[in-house]
């Protein structure tokens, strides 16, 4: 699975080292003569010069290792992928229930966005236009409003999902 990448990073570091052996070639040519001037000409400058001045830069990098894990990603990449996801941000409206876990430890809805990001969700959580107050067997429960005035209501399983419990 990991060769074409391996490969394709070699062939780009070959490409590279012969790039820049073939500009370190160009360079340690002699320079051509510099055409006779006149009394009133200043000389021009060589194209080594000019190219050195331009083209081949030197960047300086110093490394500082202070507070830095060398096996710690620099980019983190959050959202799909990562492991990482916040149900905070979903709106209740906007989701369909497609399947509900229960065991030993309790039940966790598997629910599923308008874009198709499944999601798990336990009692407790907070979601825009609700908190999750119950986890029922074909049902997922929320919770609207103040300590006076709270409004629930259930969003069914889904014609296509289903259930599962695990035994110990």
């Amino acid at each position: 699975m990991t060769s074409k990448p391996l490969a394709a990073a070699v062939s780009l570091a070959a490409l590279i080292l012969a790039a820049a052996m073939a500009s370190q070639a160009v360079l340690a040519q002699a320079p051509p003569q510099a055409p006779q001037t006149g009394p009133g000409q200043a000389p021009s400058p060589s194209v080594k010069e000019a190219m050195a001045d331009t083209v081949f830069r030197t960047e300086t990098y110093a490394y500082k290792p202070l507070s830095r894990d060398p096996f710690r990603q620099l980019v983190v990449k959050k959202g799909e992928g990562s492991g990482e996801t916040d149900v905070s941000s979903l709106d209740v409206s906007n989701i369909t229930l497609t399947g509900i876990l229960w065991g030993p430890s309790g039940r966790l809805a598997l629910i599923n966005d308008t874009q198709g990001v499944g999601y798990v969700l336990s009692e407790g959580d907070n979601l825009i236009g609700g908190r999750v107050a119950a986890i029922t067997d074909s049902s997922l429960v929320f919770e609207q409003g103040e300590a006076g005035q709270r409004i629930r209501f259930s969003v069914k399983l889904s014609g296509h999902g289903g259930s599962l419990r695990i035994k110990d």
